[in-house]
This record gives C-alpha cells, structure tokens and sequence, in this order.
C-alpha cells in the first residue's frame, strides 16, 4: 500500500495517561477508561462515534511474544471469518505492527499493537472508521505510533481535553468526575489523597471574589472533603485548612487514612482563562515532597515509541 501524506501536527493533539502518550486528531477525546493493576483500557469518541480503543499492561517479568501473537490472532480471526479483507499497514516505525480490516458494508477497522521483545509493557489499538478510504486508516496509526511515547521519569505528564499537568508517577488514579467547565481527577499514594480541578471561564468566577475566597468557599460546599474547614490563606494562592467542629478528632475518612493534614492551593492560567485548585491530604510534612505537581510544559524526559 502506498505511503499516505503525514497528518499536520496542528490538526492533532497530545492525549497523555498512566505514562503513556500519542497524538490524535484534535475532535478525539476520552469517553471511558479503566485502570487495573493487569490490564488497562482507554476508548476516545468524536462527536459522533467511537474511534479508538487503547489496550495496555505492564507485567511484573517480561512478556512473551507468543502469548502477543495469540491476542493479536484472536481478533484477526473475528475479523476475517466475518469476511473482512485484510491490508497489512507499512511504514510504520520499529516495535510496531498493524492490520486494516475492511468490512463489505464500507465499514474498517485498524488492529495495531507495539511490543518490544524483552519488555514488560505491552499495547494494543483499535481504531474504527465509518466510510473512508483506503488510505486514512495507515495515516492515523502512523500518527499515533510516531508520536507515542512511554515516559519513565519519576513525574509523567496528563494531558486530556484542555487539561495538562505533570504528576509523580506513583500517585495512581481512583476516580474522575468530567463534567462541562469542570473536571475533577482523584489520586492517591499510600493513603494520601490528591483532589485536583480544573474550572473554565476563571474571568466570569472571579469578578466579584479573590480566587482564593472563591476556592475557599467552593471547598466548604464540596461535599467529597469533609475534615476541615477552608479559608484564604495568607499569601497568593495559598487556601488555609483548620480542624471542624464538628470532627475535633477528626472525620470517619481521615481517620481511616490517618491523614489529618491539609495542603490546598490555587492558580489562575490566564493564558486558557481556567482556574486550577488542588488538596492534599497527608500524614507529614515529606509527604509534600513526593507531590511533584507541575502545571507547566510536560516533561520530556521519556522513552519513545519509535
């Protein structure tokens, strides 16, 4: 099959998670996930359908190609008994291997994995097309396995809708809540517990309060925090906590954590007129050095794909 022209970056954006990154085309976004200690699964949608399913794992000893070959054989099999043509994709850069599979009624899928001999890590793709032609398949999958990259720093970089941030990279995720103008990701390390938020339209929120009185007041009504009472701090940014009332020795969760102490800060990007808010809660002070959060450009320091 002959070589397609190369995607233009600018069309595309970076999709990063769990340490992993790629581009995607710019309307791609997260519309589910799940996070397990074997095998891991992202799916993307656009503003019509499902366009990509993401499988990975990370063993504790590395991995055999057999047992690859078996996953990727179980899926060509579906694909080929239901009377699908088969195009082998080329052009691809090393550790990577692709298949299209084009459907009688115009409908393809592309099944696509990256593995290194040796290695721990493992992932697999599907990406499904509606109608189109031969040639938009090869030049997606070549995108993503251009600009893939596996980031093994200790801080890893998230990126997802128009969010982006740089985390420690044992701190694992536990929950989100994407709604519109609002995203809330929940980590955690060893008990401790990272809540952070990213909140569109800053300029209309803080008209008429300080980002610090504003976050303050958004903390005692969000109803996830229940130990401490919040106030603004002393310095820009800076979101005090003190002990409730109500739990003088502490709330139900902090006492399961054993971890009574609050770090709480904010920021406004004004650049993408988004606040930003964060809460830590820790057991003691070097808890905050193993944080590592970072709003700035992504790390670089990463394995790449290719």
């Amino acid at each position: 099959m002959a070589a397609s022209k190369q995607i233009d970056d600018d069309a595309t954006h970076r999709f990063a998670w769990d340490g992993i990154s790629f581009h995607v085309p710019r309307d791609w976004n997260l519309s589910g996930y799940s996070l397990r200690r074997n095998v891991s699964w992202v799916r993307m949608e656009d503003d019509n359908t499902i366009r990509l399913e993401m499988e990975w794992t990370r063993s504790h000893r590395p991995l055999d190609m057999e047992r690859v070959r078996k996953r990727f054989a179980a899926v060509s099999k579906s694909l080929t008994s239901a009377g699908a043509e088969t195009h082998q994709v080329d052009d691809l850069p090393p550790l990577w291997a692709a298949f299209l599979y084009s459907m009688a009624d115009g409908r393809r899928l592309l099944a696509a994995y990256r593995f290194e001999p040796g290695s721990n890590f493992f992932c697999f793709f599907k990406l499904h097309f509606e109608s189109v032609s031969l040639r938009e398949p090869p030049r997606l999958i070549r995108l993503i396995a251009r600009t893939f990259q596996l980031h093994v720093q200790d801080v890893v970089p998230w990126e997802l809708f128009d969010i982006g941030f740089q985390l420690n990279r044992e701190f694992r995720l536990v929950a989100t809540s994407f709604q519109a103008g609002r995203q809330l990701i929940i980590f955690e390390w060893r008990r401790r517990k990272l809540h952070l938020w990213f909140i569109s339209l800053a300029d209309m929120i803080l008209k008429d309060k300080s980002m610090e009185t504003w976050c303050a007041d958004f903390l005692n009504g969000f109803k996830g925090i229940r130990g401490p009472r919040f106030s603004p701090g002393d310095r820009p940014g800076i979101i005090s906590a003190r002990r409730s009332r109500r739990y003088p020795l502490g709330q139900g969760e902090e006492i399961a954590r054993w971890c009574f102490r609050y770090q709480a800060q904010c920021a406004n990007l004004a650049a993408k007129n988004q606040l930003v808010l964060w809460v830590f809660q820790y057991r003691e002070d070097s808890d905050l050095n193993r944080l590592m959060l970072q709003l700035g450009p992504a790390a670089m320091n990463v394995e790449q794909g290719g």
